[in-house]
Protein backbone atom coordinates (compact mmCIF):
# COMPACT_ATOMS: atom_id res chain seq x y z
CA UNK A 1 0.00 0.00 0.00
CA UNK A 2 1.35 3.43 -0.92
CA UNK A 3 1.95 6.14 1.60
CA UNK A 4 -1.05 8.07 0.29
CA UNK A 5 -3.26 5.00 0.51
CA UNK A 6 -2.18 4.37 4.09
CA UNK A 7 -2.94 7.97 5.02
CA UNK A 8 -6.42 7.69 3.46
CA UNK A 9 -7.06 4.46 5.36
CA UNK A 10 -5.92 5.97 8.65
CA UNK A 11 -8.03 9.06 8.00
CA UNK A 12 -11.09 6.91 7.33
CA UNK A 13 -10.48 4.89 10.50
CA UNK A 14 -10.11 8.03 12.60
CA UNK A 15 -13.27 9.54 11.12
CA UNK A 16 -15.14 6.33 11.81
CA UNK A 17 -13.88 6.22 15.38
CA UNK A 18 -14.93 9.83 15.87
CA UNK A 19 -18.42 9.18 14.52
CA UNK A 20 -18.73 6.05 16.65
CA UNK A 21 -17.72 8.01 19.74
CA UNK A 22 -20.40 10.59 18.95
CA UNK A 23 -23.05 7.91 18.51
CA UNK A 24 -22.03 6.20 21.74
CA UNK A 25 -22.13 9.50 23.61
CA UNK A 26 -25.65 10.23 22.42
CA UNK A 27 -26.71 6.65 23.14
CA UNK A 28 -25.96 7.41 26.81
CA UNK A 29 -28.30 8.97 29.35
CA UNK A 30 -28.50 11.85 31.77
CA UNK A 31 -29.78 11.41 35.30
CA UNK A 32 -31.74 14.58 36.07
CA UNK A 33 -32.77 15.82 39.51
CA UNK A 34 -36.12 17.60 39.15
CA UNK A 35 -38.45 19.12 41.74
CA UNK A 36 -42.09 17.99 41.69
CA UNK A 37 -42.05 17.31 37.94
CA UNK A 38 -41.54 21.00 37.14
CA UNK A 39 -38.77 20.80 34.53
CA UNK A 40 -39.99 17.53 33.08
CA UNK A 41 -43.52 18.86 32.60
CA UNK A 42 -42.48 22.07 30.87
CA UNK A 43 -40.09 20.26 28.52
CA UNK A 44 -42.70 17.66 27.60
CA UNK A 45 -45.45 20.28 27.18
CA UNK A 46 -43.20 22.35 24.91
CA UNK A 47 -42.35 19.30 22.80
CA UNK A 48 -38.60 19.80 23.08
CA UNK A 49 -37.95 16.16 24.01
CA UNK A 50 -39.59 14.67 20.91
CA UNK A 51 -36.33 14.06 19.01
CA UNK A 52 -34.07 13.45 22.00
CA UNK A 53 -31.08 11.32 20.85
CA UNK A 54 -30.30 10.10 24.39
CA UNK A 55 -32.30 9.05 27.44
CA UNK A 56 -33.30 11.18 30.39
CA UNK A 57 -33.67 9.38 33.69
CA UNK A 58 -35.74 11.71 35.84
CA UNK A 59 -35.51 11.64 39.64
CA UNK A 60 -38.17 13.66 41.41
CA UNK A 61 -37.66 15.51 44.71
CA UNK A 62 -39.88 17.73 46.85
CA UNK A 63 -37.30 20.44 47.59
CA UNK A 64 -33.77 21.62 46.86
CA UNK A 65 -32.10 20.07 49.90
CA UNK A 66 -32.81 16.47 48.81
CA UNK A 67 -31.50 17.33 45.33
CA UNK A 68 -28.30 18.58 46.95
CA UNK A 69 -28.03 15.39 48.97
CA UNK A 70 -28.41 13.35 45.78
CA UNK A 71 -25.53 15.34 44.29
CA UNK A 72 -23.53 14.73 47.42
CA UNK A 73 -23.83 10.94 47.09
CA UNK A 74 -23.18 11.03 43.33
CA UNK A 75 -26.57 9.82 42.09
CA UNK A 76 -27.25 12.70 39.65
CA UNK A 77 -25.61 14.10 36.53
CA UNK A 78 -27.54 17.37 36.47
CA UNK A 79 -30.27 18.99 38.55
CA UNK A 80 -32.24 22.15 39.21
CA UNK A 81 -32.40 23.73 42.66
CA UNK A 82 -32.36 27.01 44.50
CA UNK A 83 -29.03 28.72 45.04
CA UNK A 84 -28.46 28.01 48.74
CA UNK A 85 -28.03 24.18 48.70
CA UNK A 86 -25.40 24.12 45.91
CA UNK A 87 -23.60 27.09 47.45
CA UNK A 88 -23.47 25.13 50.72
CA UNK A 89 -22.02 22.16 48.80
CA UNK A 90 -19.51 24.53 47.22
CA UNK A 91 -18.33 25.53 50.68
CA UNK A 92 -17.54 21.86 51.29
CA UNK A 93 -15.61 21.53 48.04
CA UNK A 94 -18.19 19.29 46.35
CA UNK A 95 -17.31 18.32 42.74
CA UNK A 96 -20.15 20.25 41.10
CA UNK A 97 -20.53 23.31 38.88
CA UNK A 98 -23.33 25.72 38.06
CA UNK A 99 -23.77 25.58 34.27
CA UNK A 100 -26.87 27.74 33.86
CA UNK A 101 -29.22 30.11 35.68
CA UNK A 102 -32.99 29.66 35.90
CA UNK A 103 -34.32 33.03 37.03
CA UNK A 104 -37.90 33.57 38.15
CA UNK A 105 -39.83 36.63 39.23
CA UNK A 106 -38.67 37.28 42.78
CA UNK A 107 -42.18 38.22 43.90
CA UNK A 108 -42.69 34.48 44.25
CA UNK A 109 -40.45 34.47 47.34
CA UNK A 110 -42.19 36.41 50.10
CA UNK A 111 -42.89 37.13 53.75
CA UNK A 112 -46.58 36.61 54.54
CA UNK A 113 -49.04 37.11 57.38
CA UNK A 114 -52.70 36.12 57.73
CA UNK A 115 -55.29 38.54 56.40
CA UNK A 116 -56.48 39.41 59.93
CA UNK A 117 -52.99 39.81 61.37
CA UNK A 118 -52.16 42.98 63.33
CA UNK A 119 -48.71 42.90 61.71
CA UNK A 120 -48.68 45.62 59.06
CA UNK A 121 -44.97 46.40 58.67
CA UNK A 122 -41.74 44.45 58.99
CA UNK A 123 -41.04 46.33 62.22
CA UNK A 124 -44.19 44.80 63.69
CA UNK A 125 -42.73 41.28 63.50
CA UNK A 126 -40.69 42.05 66.63
CA UNK A 127 -41.94 39.79 69.43
CA UNK A 128 -43.96 37.54 67.12
CA UNK A 129 -43.33 34.03 65.81
CA UNK A 130 -42.00 33.34 62.32
CA UNK A 131 -41.46 30.09 60.44
CA UNK A 132 -38.47 29.66 58.14
CA UNK A 133 -36.34 26.85 56.75
CA UNK A 134 -32.69 27.05 57.78
CA UNK A 135 -30.18 27.51 54.95
CA UNK A 136 -32.79 28.56 52.41
CA UNK A 137 -34.32 31.53 50.61
CA UNK A 138 -36.78 31.90 53.49
CA UNK A 139 -34.09 32.38 56.12
CA UNK A 140 -32.10 34.73 53.91
CA UNK A 141 -35.19 36.77 53.05
CA UNK A 142 -36.52 37.09 56.60
CA UNK A 143 -33.16 37.95 58.15
CA UNK A 144 -32.34 40.46 55.41
CA UNK A 145 -35.75 42.11 55.65
CA UNK A 146 -35.55 42.30 59.45
CA UNK A 147 -32.10 43.84 59.26
CA UNK A 148 -33.42 46.53 56.90
CA UNK A 149 -36.22 47.18 59.40
CA UNK A 150 -33.86 47.38 62.38
CA UNK A 151 -35.13 44.17 63.98
CA UNK A 152 -32.75 41.49 65.26
CA UNK A 153 -33.60 37.79 64.63
CA UNK A 154 -33.19 37.36 68.40
CA UNK A 155 -36.26 39.58 68.80
CA UNK A 156 -38.38 37.09 66.82
CA UNK A 157 -39.58 33.65 67.93
CA UNK A 158 -38.14 31.54 65.14
CA UNK A 159 -39.54 28.15 64.20
CA UNK A 160 -37.74 26.01 61.65
CA UNK A 161 -40.37 24.38 59.45
CA UNK A 162 -40.41 23.11 55.87
CA UNK A 163 -42.46 25.14 53.39
CA UNK A 164 -45.55 22.92 53.52
CA UNK A 165 -45.57 22.72 57.33
CA UNK A 166 -44.99 26.47 57.59
CA UNK A 167 -47.97 27.11 55.33
CA UNK A 168 -50.20 24.93 57.52
CA UNK A 169 -48.84 26.60 60.65
CA UNK A 170 -49.78 30.04 59.34
CA UNK A 171 -53.27 28.87 58.45
CA UNK A 172 -53.72 27.22 61.84
CA UNK A 173 -52.44 30.23 63.77
CA UNK A 174 -49.48 28.50 65.40
CA UNK A 175 -47.10 31.01 63.75
CA UNK A 176 -47.67 34.66 62.92
CA UNK A 177 -45.33 35.03 59.93
CA UNK A 178 -43.85 32.78 57.27
CA UNK A 179 -41.12 33.42 54.72
CA UNK A 180 -41.65 31.04 51.84
CA UNK A 181 -41.68 30.44 48.09
CA UNK A 182 -43.98 29.17 45.36
CA UNK A 183 -46.47 27.59 45.15
CA UNK A 184 -47.09 28.42 48.81
CA UNK A 185 -47.01 32.18 48.22
CA UNK A 186 -49.80 31.95 45.65
CA UNK A 187 -51.77 29.49 47.79
CA UNK A 188 -51.67 31.83 50.76
CA UNK A 189 -52.53 34.89 48.68
CA UNK A 190 -55.62 33.13 47.31
CA UNK A 191 -56.69 32.57 50.93
CA UNK A 192 -56.29 36.27 51.68
CA UNK A 193 -52.80 36.32 53.21
CA UNK A 194 -50.96 39.62 52.98
CA UNK A 195 -47.44 40.09 51.63
CA UNK A 196 -45.10 42.17 53.80
CA UNK A 197 -42.05 41.92 51.55
CA UNK A 198 -40.71 39.93 48.61
CA UNK A 199 -37.24 38.95 47.47
CA UNK A 200 -37.20 41.87 45.04
CA UNK A 201 -34.36 44.23 45.98
CA UNK A 202 -33.59 42.07 49.03
CA UNK A 203 -32.09 38.71 48.00
CA UNK A 204 -31.06 37.10 44.69
CA UNK A 205 -33.34 34.02 44.97
CA UNK A 206 -31.64 32.42 41.99
CA UNK A 207 -32.20 28.88 40.78
CA UNK A 208 -29.21 27.01 39.38
CA UNK A 209 -28.78 24.29 36.80
CA UNK A 210 -26.02 22.22 38.40
CA UNK A 211 -23.90 19.40 36.98
CA UNK A 212 -21.26 17.16 38.50
CA UNK A 213 -17.65 17.49 37.44
CA UNK A 214 -17.79 13.84 36.37
CA UNK A 215 -20.75 14.45 34.07
CA UNK A 216 -19.12 17.58 32.64
CA UNK A 217 -16.04 15.53 31.74
CA UNK A 218 -17.91 12.57 30.27
CA UNK A 219 -21.23 14.00 29.02
CA UNK A 220 -20.56 17.60 28.05
CA UNK A 221 -22.52 17.50 24.79
CA UNK A 222 -25.50 15.88 26.48
CA UNK A 223 -25.49 18.47 29.26
CA UNK A 224 -25.24 21.30 26.76
CA UNK A 225 -28.06 19.87 24.68
CA UNK A 226 -30.26 19.44 27.77
CA UNK A 227 -29.58 23.03 28.82
CA UNK A 228 -30.47 24.29 25.33
CA UNK A 229 -33.75 22.35 25.30
CA UNK A 230 -34.65 23.56 28.78
CA UNK A 231 -34.20 27.16 27.65
CA UNK A 232 -36.36 26.49 24.58
CA UNK A 233 -39.10 25.08 26.80
CA UNK A 234 -39.06 28.09 29.12
CA UNK A 235 -39.10 30.47 26.13
CA UNK A 236 -42.09 28.55 24.76
CA UNK A 237 -44.03 29.21 27.98
CA UNK A 238 -43.26 32.93 27.78
CA UNK A 239 -44.17 33.21 24.10
CA UNK A 240 -47.93 32.84 24.60
CA UNK A 241 -50.21 32.98 27.69
CA UNK A 242 -52.01 29.92 26.32
CA UNK A 243 -48.76 27.97 26.56
CA UNK A 244 -48.34 28.99 30.19
CA UNK A 245 -51.88 27.78 30.95
CA UNK A 246 -51.28 24.49 29.12
CA UNK A 247 -48.09 23.95 31.13
CA UNK A 248 -49.85 24.81 34.40
CA UNK A 249 -52.83 22.57 33.66
CA UNK A 250 -50.57 19.63 32.76
CA UNK A 251 -48.49 20.09 35.89
CA UNK A 252 -51.56 20.45 38.13
CA UNK A 253 -53.08 17.27 36.72
CA UNK A 254 -49.84 15.34 37.17
CA UNK A 255 -49.22 16.52 40.73
CA UNK A 256 -52.90 16.77 41.74
CA UNK A 257 -52.34 20.40 42.67
CA UNK A 258 -54.86 23.24 42.48
CA UNK A 259 -55.16 24.31 38.83
CA UNK A 260 -55.77 27.98 39.70
CA UNK A 261 -52.70 28.08 41.94
CA UNK A 262 -50.58 26.58 39.17
CA UNK A 263 -51.88 29.02 36.55
CA UNK A 264 -51.23 32.08 38.71
CA UNK A 265 -47.86 30.80 39.86
CA UNK A 266 -46.49 30.00 36.41
CA UNK A 267 -47.85 33.20 34.87
CA UNK A 268 -46.14 35.30 37.53
CA UNK A 269 -42.94 33.26 37.69
CA UNK A 270 -41.95 34.06 34.08
CA UNK A 271 -38.99 31.68 34.38
CA UNK A 272 -36.10 32.25 31.99
CA UNK A 273 -32.99 30.16 31.51
CA UNK A 274 -29.94 32.34 30.98
CA UNK A 275 -26.18 31.95 30.79
CA UNK A 276 -23.78 32.22 33.68
CA UNK A 277 -22.61 35.84 33.86
CA UNK A 278 -20.82 38.19 36.21
CA UNK A 279 -24.12 39.44 37.64
CA UNK A 280 -25.21 35.91 38.62
CA UNK A 281 -21.83 35.23 40.23
CA UNK A 282 -21.94 38.53 42.13
CA UNK A 283 -25.43 37.70 43.43
CA UNK A 284 -24.23 34.24 44.46
CA UNK A 285 -21.38 35.85 46.39
CA UNK A 286 -23.94 37.88 48.35
CA UNK A 287 -25.66 34.64 49.34
CA UNK A 288 -22.37 33.00 50.33
CA UNK A 289 -21.43 36.05 52.38
CA UNK A 290 -24.82 36.08 54.12
CA UNK A 291 -24.71 32.45 55.21
CA UNK A 292 -21.07 32.82 56.19
CA UNK A 293 -21.91 35.85 58.33
CA UNK A 294 -24.56 33.94 60.29
CA UNK A 295 -22.19 31.00 60.76
CA UNK A 296 -23.78 28.31 58.57
CA UNK A 297 -20.89 27.97 56.09
CA UNK A 298 -17.33 29.13 55.60
CA UNK A 299 -16.88 31.99 53.17
CA UNK A 300 -15.29 31.29 49.80
CA UNK A 301 -15.19 32.82 46.28
CA UNK A 302 -18.50 31.88 44.67
CA UNK A 303 -16.95 32.18 41.20
CA UNK A 304 -15.19 28.86 41.80
CA UNK A 305 -18.55 27.10 41.59
CA UNK A 306 -19.50 28.38 38.12
CA UNK A 307 -18.67 27.04 34.65
CA UNK A 308 -19.43 29.60 31.96
CA UNK A 309 -18.26 27.33 29.13
CA UNK A 310 -21.84 26.09 28.71
CA UNK A 311 -22.98 29.58 27.73
CA UNK A 312 -22.28 28.62 24.12
CA UNK A 313 -25.23 26.22 24.20
CA UNK A 314 -27.57 29.06 25.15
CA UNK A 315 -26.64 31.30 22.24
CA UNK A 316 -29.07 31.93 19.41
CA UNK A 317 -28.86 29.53 16.42
CA UNK A 318 -27.29 32.31 14.34
CA UNK A 319 -24.60 32.92 16.95
CA UNK A 320 -23.89 29.21 17.22
CA UNK A 321 -23.56 28.91 13.43
CA UNK A 322 -21.05 31.77 13.41
CA UNK A 323 -18.75 30.04 15.89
Amino acid sequence: MTGKGLKRLLGTMLLGASLLAGVQAFAASLVVGDQSFNARTVMEAAGVLADLPYELEWKQFTAGSPVAEAFNVGSLDVGLLGDAPPLFLGALGAPIKVIGISQQNRKGVAILVRKDSPIRRLEDIRGHSAAIWKGSWSQQLLFTALERAGVSPEQVQLRYLGALDASHALEGGSVDVIATWEPYVTQQELQGARVLATAEELIPAQTFVVATDKAIAAKRELLGDFLRRLRQARDWVLSDPANSERYADTWAELTRADREVARRWFARAAIRVRPVDEAAIAEAQKTVDFFSRIGLIKGYPAASLFDASFNAYLQSPAAQAAR
